[in-house]
């Protein structure tokens, strides 16, 4: 009899045991990180505004290259294209694209000189092709910058995506092969007409430089994207 009863008890403290145990591995799986998960990152960021702690931990991180992307939108915004100029990368240029796909052989760089001198000169320049009709798209520099750059105030987009590309149409998203070594900002806005189901989405793309590691970051590609048919 003793010995049955040992037996009993045994079994129910080994079921109390293994209880214990199935219940903290459960809780562990929903609520906590294994050591050194939080250290490993992706190289990816959404913001979203008005800022979480998350997202304001974010900005700390990315603060210079927040503050480049914050200071071409403030020139864009005044219509300051000699600031604008002051921002570009010297040596490579900034390349402007209408339409999400970075297309190096048709569009447009600029130095910071050419773009200053664009700003003043009123030449008209072909930017490259409508989507759809394929029209030329014929404009002088202020007027592209008006179309198919701030053509929304983005200094208050409600998201942006660091090196992250946040929606996309029928057009090819490649900001990343044509920029492989460099760091991009995307201000978005989502679609808010329900008439046409949220297409009405549009972002801008900055792409920065930072070839000395610095976080001197120097303009050198402006990507306009919206839902193309």
């Amino acid at each position: 009899m003793k010995r049955s009863a040992l037996l009993c008890v045994l079994t129910l403290l080994l079921g109390f045991t293994a209880g214990l145990l199935l219940n903290f591995s459960q809780l562990g799986g929903r609520g906590l990180l294994a050591p050194g998960a939080a250290a490993t990152a992706a190289p990816s960021t959404v913001l979203h505004s008005p800022q979480t702690a998350a997202a304001s931990a974010d900005r700390d991180s990315n603060a210079p290259l927040l503050g480049a992307g914050n200071a071409v939108l403030a020139a864009l915004k005044r219509d300051d294209i000699q600031a604008l100029s002051a921002l570009v990368d010297p040596e490579r240029g900034v390349t402007f694209t209408p339409y999400s796909t970075v297309d190096p052989h048709s569009d447009l760089t600029f130095s910071p000189d050419q773009l200053s001198q664009a700003g003043a000169n009123g030449t008209r320049y072909v930017w490259g092709y409508t989507q759809g009709k394929g029209d030329a798209i014929t404009m002088t520099l202020p007027e592209y910058l008006d179309a198919y750059v701030f053509n929304i105030d983005y200094t208050q987009a409600p998201i942006i995506g660091v090196n992250s590309v946040l929606s996309s149409g029928n057009s090819l998203e490649n900001v990343e092969d044509a920029y492989p070594n460099d760091r991009f900002l995307e201000y978005y806005f989502p679609g808010q007409d329900p008439e046409v189901g949220g297409l009405d989405w549009c972002a801008l793309k900055l792409v920065f430089s930072d070839a000395d590691q610095t976080g001197n970051y120097l303009l050198v590609g402006v990507i306009h994207s919206e839902w193309t048919i």
